[in-house]
């Protein structure tokens, strides 16, 4: 559509009307208001009054008429119409418009909708359909034709004929008809030929090529496939990302490798091999599996690495200025788990990989395309970082860029903030490394500093944000999670990385006083606030949060906010803080050292762990610390308030014992995902993973996952969002309830593709309302809540079925299985 300030027919049109009403109307209606009363000279102006006005609006009426009528030839048209009339002219031509195409979409299904028709009921076309509605790669399947059956004369020759009659290309003709399977030589119909094992890895996948035993359940999701109305349609909702030219970490094993930089054992995927031009229409071909953005299978890579090595996956080394690839050869790869392994002579060499990993969404720091969020241009001056190995000091001013997706150590603490950008060049997705030991410092300057961090993915290390900010924000930033550990007795706190490090979690601490941090499109750990910081408004978009547990249920090691502690401590406001008081034989003297200040007064990590000692001591006393009157200021769960009613013994009273601390001291104890006690956190299309401790919230399709406690209840409002049982929340509206920690996900551990995608069957944990409400379906325009709301994935699902309702052949019905 024309820009509207272009022509200028508003004011135009408002003059022109304007000057058609008599003179004297016009100077009544005209009110004169002195500008500046103060001034010898006083200034005047003249400001429009009612018919001025009503002439104003009546002249942006008339300026979309004039658009309207310029317009009249380019509109009839669908490649040139305005927005608007594409539903004008999809209604002629009897096209049935889906919600989830945006007005370009829209505008391509109306152009296609003739070309459809033509090729109705082909498989080829609705494999081309369901890319066209979804954007999804898919694949079509006729069930009937996997269905295991007598045969008679009338059918095709079956099988690989004897090598004597057998002509050249005979059996490659018969694969490609899909008589034989292409993989395993199984005959249409037939007995399975178990002999390949990547033929027979395929059985329930969309490449299968054995025959089944009928299925007449009604289909949907894995049931009721082998039947003869069944349509079977696979989808890869899975993004593949490619990474290029990043730093693989080794393993303990020596000529071992991950590829990914954390260290992760992350699955590898395949490079969506289809485009639009040349999968679909003339040249359209069934797909293969190597050609598809699904995880890659030994099996799969060894039958089909000519296609997958160098294009999907390659090692390179380096050879001078530059790296050459790997031979294949060379190279031991194993998909599943992500690694490699390299020839003797390679151990000692410089490598790099390529590789793709999957995701749900554009979340995150990842080799995407950026641009389309928006890039503003850094402040100045403005430096380049490329090569890997140790980070340069960052300015106080200017944006600093990385331009690979290498490897980067040892990042120096920046004092004195006053707008600094560090972000990655687009499509880049390098690792900033941190100390797990030393936090990484940032303070601002003064209460107008910003700081901006872009597209980086950091790991291994807190970061610290102290002094004052008017602006921090995170945009498609990973800081590293961390990932659980085996729930085994005992517990294991951390998974490790092939390198044998912990994968602990980088969190953000605010100790400093910032007004504004936002977030967007970014995966997290906590988010914090300690030692007197504060945030005035926490904004958080299409992202995920998560939080961890950091210690196991024994002793205290680590305070989270000692500051806030020892101070709630002395106060003794609290009956539980009076009775932990009177127990701290070594921190109280202390602690009253501490409050006097002076040069022998201890530090705050002096303090804090003697805190630990007096709380670990309290808890393992052997006897239960609850109480009626000590817990009544305490907001407690079903579950602990059960247990506290009858103390277990052992090591279950010391785990109990804890709980009761960490929920009564929640921002100073407890492991937290978010945490502010100042301000309001606006969370939009979020999943929160871990508990949480606000001031004020606004949510709105997010997914708190576990119990959220809310100081002030009676400002703010919760929306479209799925929240756990036992929180303490203001106002809900169109809200569902889950138990605490529910299974809704399909991975909750960061580097898994199915990491925070929702599971199919998660409307399952809904608490309340009972038999009603939404996960997958219970946003505001029918898309799932949580961080990949704006994928609109049910959405696109069902406006798939009403497009095939238009195109399906007759008496077959589509049955759709989500392959990612």
């Amino acid at each position: 559509m024309m820009p509207q300030d272009l022509e200028h027919y508003v004011p135009y049109y408002a003059e022109k009307l304007w000057n058609l009403i008599p003179a004297v109307y016009r100077t009544t209606d005209t009110v004169i208001e002195v500008v500046d009363p103060h001034q010898s000279d006083k200034e005047f102006d003249e400001l429009p009054g009612p018919l001025r006005e009503m002439v104003d609006r009546i002249a942006v009426q008339v300026a979309a008429i004039r658009r309207s009528i310029d317009r009249t030839w380019e509109d009839q048209t669908i490649e040139a119409c305005d927005d608007w009339i594409i539903p004008y002219i999809g209604d002629l031509l009897g096209t049935k418009l889906v919600a989830s195409l945006d007005p370009r979409g829209r505008r391509l299904d109306v152009a296609n909708t003739i070309y459809y028709r033509r090729r109705a009921g082909t498989v080829g076309i609705l494999e081309e359909i369901a890319h066209d509605i979804t954007n999804w790669d898919a694949r079509v399947v006729e069930f009937f034709r996997r269905l295991a059956r007598s045969r008679h004369g009338l059918d095709p020759e079956v099988g690989i004929s004897s090598a004597g009659d057998d002509p050249v290309g005979h059996a490659a003709l018969r694969s490609a008809e899909g008589l034989i399977g292409r993989s395993s030589g199984t005959p249409m119909g037939g007995y399975a030929d178990l002999r390949s094992v990547y033929g027979a890895s395929k059985v329930g996948t969309a490449f299968d090529e054995f025959s089944h035993l009928a299925d007449l359940r009604r289909g949907r999701a894995r049931a009721g496939w082998y039947s003869i109305p069944s349509l079977g349609v696979f989808v890869w909702r899975l993004k593949s990302f490619a990474v290029t030219g990043s730093t693989p970490r080794p393993c303990i094993t020596s000529g071992l490798y991950s590829f990914d930089p954390t260290g992760r054992l992350a699955p590898l995927f395949a490079r969506p091999a289809r485009t639009k031009e040349a999968a679909y229409g003339d040249r359209w071909v069934s797909s293969e599996e190597w050609q598809m953005p699904g995880p890659l299978r030994k099996s799969l890579y060894e039958s089909e690495h000519a296609n997958l090595y160098p294009d999907s996956v390659e090692v390179l080394r380096k050879a001078g200025a530059f790296y050459d690839g790997v031979d294949v050869s060379d190279v031991t790869i194993y998909p599943e788990l992500g690694t490699f392994r390299v020839a003797t002579s390679l151990q000692t060499e410089t490598l790099l990989v390529n590789y793709h990993y999957g995701f749900c969404s554009l979340i995150g720091a990842g080799p995407y395309d950026r641009r389309n969020g928006g890039q503003p241009a850094g402040p100045a001056p403005a430096t380049t970082v490329t090569g890997g190995g140790v980070l340069p000091a960052l300015p106080t001013g200017g944006s600093t860029t990385i331009g690979d997706s290498q490897t980067y150590d040892s990042a120096a603490d920046v004092i004195g903030i006053q707008e600094l950008t560090l972000r990655s060049a687009n499509r880049q997705r390098p690792l900033l490394r941190l100390d797990s030991w030393q936090p990484w410092t940032l303070e601002g300057a003064a209460d107008s500093s910003r700081l901006l961090i872009d597209g980086i993915f950091i790991s291994g290390g807190d970061i610290v944000i102290s002094g004052d900010f008017d602006t921090v924000s995170l945009r498609s930033v990973t800081l590293d999670p961390g990932t659980s550990g085996a729930a085994q007795d005992p517990p294991i706190t951390f998974a490790t990385s092939v390198h044998g490090e912990p994968l602990k979690p980088s969190r953000l601490w605010v100790e400093g006083d910032v007004r504004l941090l936002q977030i967007e499109r970014s995966i997290t750990g906590p988010i914090r606030t300690r030692a007197k910081g504060s945030v005035e408004r926490i904004e958080v978009s299409d992202s995920i949060i998560q939080g961890i547990r950091t210690e196991d249920f024994g002793d205290f090691i680590d305070l989270k906010d000692a500051e806030r502690l020892l101070r709630r401590l002395h106060a003794q406001k609290e009956p539980l803080s009076t009775y932990l008081w009177s127990r701290l034989q070594q921190a109280q003297p202390a602690i009253a050292s501490y409050l006097a200040g002076g040069a022998s007064a201890p530090n705050l990590n002096q303090v804090s762990q003697l805190i630990a000692n007096d709380l670990s001591a309290v808890i393992n006393s052997g006897a239960s610390i609850y109480s009626a009157s000590r817990f009544a200021l305490v907001t407690l769960d079903a579950g602990t308030r059960a247990l506290a009613a009858a103390p277990p013994p052992g090591t279950d009273l010391v785990r109990l014992n804890r709980t009761l601390l960490e929920s009564a001291y929640p921002t100073e104890l407890a492991d937290l995902a978010l945490s502010s006690t100042t301000g309001i956190a606006a969370l939009e299309r979020c999943t929160v993973l871990g508990p949480a401790y606000l001031h004020r919230i606004e949510a709105s399709e997010c997914i708190l996952d576990d119990r959220v406690m809310v100081e002030d209840a009676q400002h703010g409002c919760l929306r479209f969002t799925a929240w756990a049982t036992d929180s303490v929340l203001p106002r809900l509206y169109e809200s569902v309830q889950i138990a605490p920690a529910a299974p809704l996900f399909t991975s909750v551990d960061l580097g898994q593709p199915g990491y925070a995608q929702l599971l199919s069957n998660a409307d399952r944990q809904i608490v309340a309302p009972a038999g009603q409400g939404s996960i997958t379906e219970g946003g505001p325009t029918g898309s799932e809540m949580g961080a990949f709301a704006s994928e609109i994935n049910g959405l696109r699902q069902r406006s798939l079925l009403l497009k095939y309702q238009e195109f399906m052949p007759l008496g077959l019905s589509p049955v759709v299985v989500n392959v990612t």
